[in-house]
């Protein structure tokens, strides 16, 4: 998944992050596969490692993110929420990505939402 996004300033608050990463539909596994290491990043862990990366100007507007084995796509979520203009989530797993997808989309973080799956489809 890769976002595209345009924010030009942020200074969220810690409980407005995690208040916001609460709505999140998905933020679990519904069934992790325990050979991929998978396991739910929580709203409020999610809140406090984005937080702290905001703080140490690691995330933020106009920042690029990419998150490797982003799962449910909260990470992602988080760093959009704060700002970053680029933020891109790889998996290997397709349920863990159709479950970050629907995510962004439900939390309005859609506005150029590329699937490169769909982008090599059209390409062959």
């Amino acid at each position: 998944i890769i976002v595209h996004l345009k924010f030009s300033k942020c200074s969220m608050k810690l409980k407005h992050l995690q208040s916001a990463l609460s709505t999140v539909p998905t933020p679990q596994f519904p069934s992790p596969h325990i050979a991929l290491e998978q396991y739910g990043t929580s709203p409020l862990l999610t809140s406090h490692v984005i937080h702290t990366a905001l703080s140490r100007d690691d995330v933020g507007p106009g920042m690029s993110v990419c998150d490797l084995g982003s799962g449910t796509g909260m990470l992602g979520i988080g760093s959009a929420l704060v700002g970053c203009s680029l933020v891109i989530c790889v998996d290997c797993d397709e349920g863990a990505m159709a479950i970050a997808r629907e995510n962004f989309v439900v939390m309005g973080i859609d506005n150029s939402l590329v699937d490169d799956e769909e982008e090599e489809e059209e390409g062959e």
